[in-house]
């Protein structure tokens, strides 16, 4: 019995293997490259070493790294790591020794990855340029990094450059990125402590230029709205040739495409990308997304209400992203635009979710709370989550506790139907009368609910004198009497006139049932069906864009050219 006991006891001894696990609050690394541009092969390639302390209650066995490349060699405190067999999409190391809390770790890490240069632009650009430690979500670390590349090639990272270290430095990174572009000139100019750096083509200069101007100024209107900037350091380079707008690939390093193209947008869209882009710099890379993705809808939406109070100041109008309007063509769609859906869900979207309802609806949201709560208090709310979660995960249930903190309110019945659920806000003036009643006149206004969402929506009443008056209709109504005494008679009544709260109505089921059918059409070979589709779209009012393409070019293939033209 005492053997038996025994080999059980062995047994499960030599079973025991190491788990990877994130700590809630990963410890913050310091990572050390050394690496280099090969440009005959092509090549990324370098050493770093990466130090960190398990600063938790719980020993640290294994470890994660994220690299893109096919060399990954790896040593921890001076001893081999073991990588894990099996399959993995990230890359898992068993260290030699458990580090125990308290215990201090170092890697040491060769890599190399193949790394082209684009033939058409010469550039290329990568979001990290050195395996880094993953944890299932974004962090902040710090970096040095000493770069080579061939002469001929300009360079731009995260980081400040050191001229005395020879090496770019920064600190508080969720990812360290890189840009090099053979030919390319470069222009820089210092907001405050920020150094900002524009690369570029000789045919993008004054794009670059433009963008280099409006980044100092964006970073200092920032700055006096939220009393700091994040990083020492910003990079504007070029991206895809068509002036299509921007993505931030790392931190301190952002995208602009179409550069060499400006006459092709106004100037405004030039001044708003790059404040829309700086905004990652303090949602997404600042303060960060809950999940693996650095910019999930809350952290955009949070981006976009910073570019939008820039482009308020600076009276920016016209050429600029409409995000919200992008939100409300897809409600009349009778697209499904709930937001807190799985990843596989979101997978699952054929249609263009991302400027739709991660962009667009986000901003809607934020849009519609600060019409709720009132612009002071959210404006106490954005910057209470900037102090508050720098460097941590931020979701939108804590984005909701805090504005319930801040406002006082139970905000459950504004979250809820904004998140999860695909309703819209619609509301329509249902009746009018006005009649005179001594020195002034009796208003009556009835604003009547729609669509599914419950909102309080702002009704502006104007009159023949000039006058205007403004009154919220009460959320729970599905028709509210709104009552006005001015001085001259009623002239228009108008719902959401500053368009705070977005709105969107919502197609029947008629309609829905028509685009749906209209879409699984093939494309030829329709015949009648195609008149009949046609007729009834008329008829009901279709406005889908998408539904009205595909019917031309069905009438077109079955020879109705007038319906077709």
């Amino acid at each position: 019995m005492r053997t038996f006991i025994f080999i059980l006891t062995f047994t499960a001894t030599a079973l025991a293997r190491t788990e990877f696990w994130a700590p809630v609050a990963p410890p913050r690394a310091h990572y050390s490259v050394n690496a280099r541009f090969v440009a005959d092969t092509s090549r990324l390639e370098g050493t770093e070493t990466i130090r960190f302390r398990n600063d938790t209650r719980r020993p640290i066995g294994r470890i994660a790294l994220k690299w893109y490349g096919d060399v990954l060699r790896v040593r921890a405190n001076d001893v081999p790591a073991e990588r894990s067999p099996g399959k993995y999409g990230i890359a898992l190391y068993d260290l030699p020794q458990d580090a125990r809390p308290g215990g201090e770790v170092e890697l040491s890490i060769d890599f190399g990855a193949p790394w082209k240069v684009d033939p058409h632009n010469g550039s290329a650009v990568t979001s990290f340029l050195s395996p880094h430690l993953w944890w299932g979500f974004g962090t902040l670390d710090d970096y040095e990094v000493r770069f080579q590349v061939p002469d001929g090639y300009a360079v731009a990272t995260s980081g400040l450059y050191d001229p005395r270290a020879g090496a770019y430095r920064a600190e508080g990174v969720r990812m360290f990125g890189l840009f090099i572009g053979k030919g390319y000139e470069s222009a820089e100019a210092d907001a405050g402590d920020v150094h900002v750096r524009a690369l570029f083509s000789a045919a993008s200069r004054p794009c670059a230029e433009l963008l280099l101007k409006t980044a100092v100024d964006v970073i200092g209107f920032y700055r006096q709205q939220f009393g700091f900037h994040p990083h020492r350091s910003l990079s504007i380079v070029p991206g895809m040739d068509y002036p299509a707008g921007g993505y931030p690939p790392a931190t301190g390093l952002v995208v602009i495409h179409g550069q060499e193209r400006l006459s092709e947008r106004p100037e405004a869209f030039w001044r708003w990308i790059t404040a829309h882009e700086i905004g990652h710099m303090y949602w997404g890379d600042y303060v960060l997304a809950q999940g693996p993705d650095s910019l999930g809808w809350l952290m955009i939406g949070l981006g976009i209400h910073a570019d939008r109070e820039y482009r308020r100041a600076r009276d920016i109008k016209g050429g600029v992203g409409a995000s919200e309007w992008n939100y409300v063509s897809v409600v009349k769609q009778g697209l499904d635009t709930t937001m807190e859906v799985t990843d596989e869900q979101k997978e699952a979207i054929q249609w263009y979710y991302n400027n739709t309802v991660e962009h667009g609806k986000s901003a809607a949201l934020l849009n519609a709370l600060e019409s709720v709560i009132g612009a002071e208090t959210f404006a106490s709310v954005y910057r209470r989550c900037l102090k508050e979660y720098a460097g941590k995960q931020l979701g939108w249930r804590e984005f909701q506790r805090i504005s319930e903190i801040e406002s006082g309110q139970d905000l459950d019945w504004f979250f809820e139907q904004w998140t999860r659920s695909s309703g819209s806000a619609d509301y329509r003036v249902a009746g009018q009368e006005c009649s005179p009643a001594g020195s002034k006149f009796d208003c009556t206004v009835r604003v009547e609910r729609l669509g599914a969402m419950r909102m309080p929506v702002t009704v502006a009443a104007r009159f023949e004198d000039g006058s205007e008056q403004r009154v919220q209709t009460e959320r729970l109504a599905d028709l509210d009497e709104l009552k006005f005494q001015p001085k001259s008679p009623l002239k228009e009544v108008v719902i959401e006139p500053d368009a705070a709260v977005a709105l969107a109505e919502a197609p029947s089921q008629a309609q829905r049932e028509l685009v749906a059918k209209v879409s699984q059409m093939p494309w030829t070979g329709v015949g009648e069906a195609t008149l009949e589709a046609y007729r009834q779209a008329r008829e009901l009012r279709i406005e889908d864009t998408n539904t009205w393409g595909k019917l031309g070019l069905l009438l077109y293939d079955g020879r109705y050219y007038p319906e077709a033209l």
